[in-house]
């Protein structure tokens, strides 16, 4: 019967509920001085945010400016969140699976009392509870929630149940079993920032990819035995991009011939890579590395023996490259 209620429910044009912040990577050329809504050129970095209670698709209104433009996203926020969203524009889209890999920060704050069906502001109230928190006991609780963890995502997330996500289902009546997509995530540091009430308690948490906010709170309030939701969540910090510059989606709309605001905002794409080791080539291994082939690296005693490397000849970046017994075997090839 659940089967046949699954297959009942169609698949909609999926959009990005909500996203406040955004970042653009790839290459500029500030010598093209030229309409900046016409140019053809892929963006380096860009700190972007869209203010709440926006409800707009960034990638949409990013496809309709930068038409000839390939683009790519690290992960989108929860409907109600706010902060960073890395977006990457052309060549700059390669490099999208190595943001994946990186810490993400937020800032949550969560109110006690009241647990509802999507664990957040957005659901309607399924239980409440009298008892307040005690700040000792919450901070119990967060000092044995680092390392690697078992969490299960909430109910209305993006999870696919049969091709189906599972917030639709929630959304109709059918409540799918979340435990089978248990996953482990790492929470490098997570600590109470303030009391803001005695129902109320912001915190400050380092993830790693994969974590739901949402989850945290109800594992924070199940630990304490307390209703909880959550009913602020900002994203304040995503490898190496963080709040500063930021810039808002509406204010890059507007940004057709400010070249000069385009240069105090952008960043090269090495940004994005700027924890893997680099290495030079000469221009020829450099060609046959744009080619698909793998090369012998003639490096120097400091240079890596192994692993991955950005690769780069004449301080131009190349590829990125998987490097075993001094063999250079390119795994992203950047057409700059």
């Amino acid at each position: 019967m659940e089967d046949a209620a699954i297959e009942g429910i169609r698949e909609s044009p999926e959009t990005t509920d909500l996203v406040k912040a955004s970042i653009f990577f790839g290459t500029y050329f500030p010598s093209i001085k030229t309409i900046f809504g016409l140019l053809i050129m892929t963006l380096a970095i860009i700190n972007l945010r869209i203010s709440p209670p926006d409800k707009t698709d960034a990638l949409r209104l990013l496809k309709s400016k930068f038409k000839k433009n390939k683009i790519g996203h690290a992960g989108t926020l929860d409907p109600m969140a706010t902060g960073i969203l890395p977006v990457a524009l052309g060549e700059a889209t390669k490099t999208v699976p190595y943001i994946h890999e990186k810490n993400k920060t937020y800032l949550f704050t969560i109110k006690f009392g009241d647990q509802t069906d999507t664990d957040d502001a957005t659901g309607k109230i399924i239980k409440r509870s009298n008892k307040k928190p005690d700040i000792n006991e919450i901070k119990s609780v967060l000092s044995n929630y680092i390392g690697p963890i078992k969490q299960i995502p909430p109910v209305y997330s993006a999870k696919k149940f049969k091709g189906v996500r599972s917030y639709k289902l929630a959304r109709n009546g059918i409540v799918p079993d979340m435990v089978k997509k248990e996953k482990i995530v790492k929470i490098e540091d997570i600590k109470l920032i303030k009391m803001d009430s005695d129902l109320e308690c912001t915190i400050e948490v380092t993830c790693g990819t994969g974590t739901y906010i949402r989850s945290i709170s109800k594992h924070i309030g199940d630990k304490l035995d307390l209703c909880c939701h959550v009913t602020k969540i900002e994203r304040t910090k995503y490898g190496p991009f963080n709040l500063k510059n930021i810039l808002s989606i509406d204010r890059l709309m507007q940004l057709n011939h400010d070249i000069d605001t385009l240069d105090m905002i952008i960043c090269p794409i090495e940004t994005v890579l700027d924890d893997i080791l680099a290495v030079q080539v000469n221009s020829f291994d450099a060609n046959r590395l744009k080619n698909g082939s793998t090369i012998t690296f003639r490096g120097k005693n400091k240079d890596p023996q192994s692993g991955r490397v950005i690769v780069k000849s004449a301080d131009k970046l190349i590829a990125i490259c998987s490097l075993q017994e001094m063999q250079l075997q390119p795994v992203r090839v950047f057409n700059l």
